[in-house]
């Protein structure tokens, strides 16, 4: 267990064992970066796993922070997946705060394409997607991510 290779909080020569350590090592400094960091994470995690309320939860705390609204790509994958995730739970039944919260992450996005089509883009066209499956529109949001893969993978 003390092989740096295999145990990421080696580094910490024991002062931080755990990704609970890290936090409470930073709430008690009020390090409110690495707070919201190890949210963003935790967001990211239970986003892949499927758990869009644990995800949502973790979001939230994450987007309570300023420094969660800096520009960073970090940010970028935040938006989309908080959008996916609250698309999902509208259409899980959970309420049209959902869906409220969806078409917001979706209007940050059509802000963004602005900037940067190649980067957007396809972004923006799966929560689209995602919007009109919310909305039962089965075709409009089949054809939306199926265009939303195409324009990913023409902008590589």
């Amino acid at each position: 267990t003390g092989d740096k290779s295999s145990n990421p909080y080696a580094a910490s020569d024991g002062k931080l064992r755990n990704k609970q350590a890290i936090l409470d090592e930073a709430q008690s400094t009020m390090d409110f970066q690495t707070i919201g960091s190890v949210y963003t994470q935790n967001f990211f995690i239970s986003f892949w796993m499927g758990d869009y309320d644990k995800a949502l939860e973790a979001s939230d705390t994450a987007m309570s922070f300023p420094s969660a609204k800096m520009p960073k790509v970090a940010l970028i994958y935040h938006i989309l997946y908080r959008g996916i995730a609250a698309f999902h739970l509208h259409r899980e039944g959970n309420g049209e705060k959902w869906l409220k919260e969806g078409n917001d992450m979706k209007d940050q996005m059509e802000i963004w394409v602005k900037n940067s089509e190649v980067l957007f883009e396809n972004k923006l066209l799966l929560l689209e997607a995602e919007y009109c499956a919310s909305m039962c529109e089965v075709i409009l949001a089949k054809e939306s991510y199926k265009f939303s893969i195409k324009v990913a993978r023409d902008n590589g």
